[in-house]
């Protein structure tokens, strides 16, 4: 497995793999084309994939705001997880993080998907009680 820096040509295939993980909300962002592109455009260093046999089986995004980052789209294929792949790419993006001098990273969570609040956890991630996230369409 080899773990690399998404570029938009891996559009497509992230986006199945997105489609096939369970507690993805791939309505909550403009998680079109254009709107990953210019993710990644903007964010060139933090977002990377897995991929086994010229297949991704892996995905994360990360994006700093300067101060914090932030991380969008872990996900792993069915039928690769429990293999530590979602560590190796978080492991990637913090690292990466780490370099643009980023102390503080957040994440979303959709509020239904406990296999990924289990997930976080396990991680060392915590939850903050203290904090409502908002949001407006524009």
């Amino acid at each position: 497995m080899e773990i690399r820096k998404m570029v938009p040509d891996d559009y497509e295939a992230a986006y199945d793999l997105w489609s096939r993980v369970p507690g993805m909300n791939l309505q909550s962002l403009d998680n079109s084309y254009d709107g990953i592109v210019r993710f990644i455009r903007k964010n060139p260093e933090t977002n990377f994939v897995a991929v086994e046999d010229e297949r991704i089986v892996g995905t994360i995004l990360g994006g700093t705001d300067g101060r914090k980052g932030f991380i969008y789209h872990t996900a792993v294929d069915p039928a690769c997880q429990r293999r530590k792949i979602a560590s190796y790419l978080i492991d990637r993006v913090c690292a990466n993080f780490k370099q643009q001098k980023i102390t503080k990273i957040g994440l979303f969570i959709v509020a239904e998907n406990d296999g990924g609040k289990t997930f976080w956890r396990k991680k060392g991630w915590s939850f903050r009680p203290d904090i409502l996230y908002l949001d407006r369409d524009l």
